[in-house]
């Protein structure tokens, strides 16, 4: 990977040493939806891994850009954003659109955006691209970011597209291989994967992602009759008493906030 791939790389505070791999439930890493965060002791367990699973349309996405974008702002954390679904550029107007100011000095150096389809696009015009272990070059890049600039939180969208662009011949064990990486490096992580299987209620394209991950955050789309809801679940938060049920959630472009409504 190159420095051409990179959108921005960010300065700030400590973080935890690299190679720290248990999660911490006495630190948390608040999602900033609000009534969420108060269903589940505050957030996520900091070093969790967690999928932000839905169908296309269900705002995984902005959900895992707008956590890492708040938790900036607070001066809680800052990040890195892997992108194969869209440019840099694309995604930057999708969220300003949203409301969210990512021309912030603050938000736009502690902020990195990885696009790897821009990678994938470079090495094939070489006819390199065979030639790549994605996997090793990936978790290294991470490991330099992290060693370098102390980065906390890591959003990867998305799992089904990076296997689709690398095709890897046995994605089940470089997903293991991934989520163990992570875990070393000591990072709070939301990797976005679509619904699949029959009956679109598989968890990933593998079948193994739920039960490798701490957390499963489940995005849904609920027709009914020509109206569509959104409504969001936590299926699965280990070492955290979470609030059961699907709930309707909005965004606020006001507050730049997503908020669930629990019916009271």
């Amino acid at each position: 990977m190159n420095d051409n791939c990179q959108l921005r790389l960010c300065c700030h505070r400590p973080s935890l040493p690299s190679g720290a791999e248990m999660s911490d439930a006495s630190n948390r890493i608040p999602t900033y939806v609000n009534g969420l965060d108060q269903g589940m002791q505050g957030g996520i367990p900091q070093g969790h891994i967690v999928l932000l699973a839905g169908a296309s349309g269900s705002m995984k996405s902005s959900l895992g850009f707008s956590l890492l974008y708040n938790a900036v702002r607070e001066g809680r954390a800052s990040g890195i954003y892997v992108t194969l679904e869209q440019g840099k550029k694309s995604l930057g107007g999708h969220m300003a659109n949203m409301g969210m100011d990512v021309d912030d000095a603050n938000v736009r150096s502690s902020i990195a955006i990885i696009d790897l389809a821009d990678l994938r696009v470079q090495l094939d015009a070489r006819g390199i691209d065979k030639e790549v272990d994605w996997m090793g070059q990936l978790i290294k890049q991470l490991t330099n970011y992290r060693e370098s600039i102390g980065f906390d939180i890591l959003v990867f969208d998305s799992l089904g597209a990076f296997f689709t662009l690398t095709k890897m011949d046995n994605p089940r064990d470089e997903i293991f291989r991934l989520f163990e990486a992570v875990r070393r490096l000591g990072l709070t992580a939301f990797f976005i994967c679509e619904m699949m299987g029959e009956g679109k209620n598989q968890f990933g394209e593998f079948g193994i992602e739920d039960y490798l991950s701490d957390g499963v955050i489940h995005l849904t789309m609920e027709r009914t009759g020509d109206s569509i809801q959104r409504k969001l679940a936590v299926v699965k938060m280990r070492h955290t008493d979470h609030v059961l049920g699907y709930y309707p959630w909005t965004w606020d472009s006001g507050t730049q906030h997503f908020s669930i409504d629990r019916g009271f």
